[in-house]
């Protein structure tokens, strides 16, 4: 049987690979919320493609994408 001191270390270990294990879950949860330079390039790119689609007549079908 394990010791009280035994336990405690094994509780930890897994408390500390679990949290290793959910980091990059968590770290993408957070970009999506709160990116705001991202959002704006999103932004930025997609009003750049349409003035492009736009000047240009050329459309998804045609082979060009964003």
């Amino acid at each position: 049987m394990k010791t009280y001191k035994q336990f405690q270390e094994g509780i930890k270990t897994k408390l500390a690979l679990g949290a290793l294990a959910t980091a990059p879950f968590i770290m993408s949860q957070i970009q999506k919320r709160f990116d705001p330079v991202g959002k704006q390039r999103k932004k930025t790119q997609d009003k750049k493609a349409t003035e492009y689609e736009k000047r240009s007549g050329t459309t998804k079908e045609d082979g060009y994408f964003r």
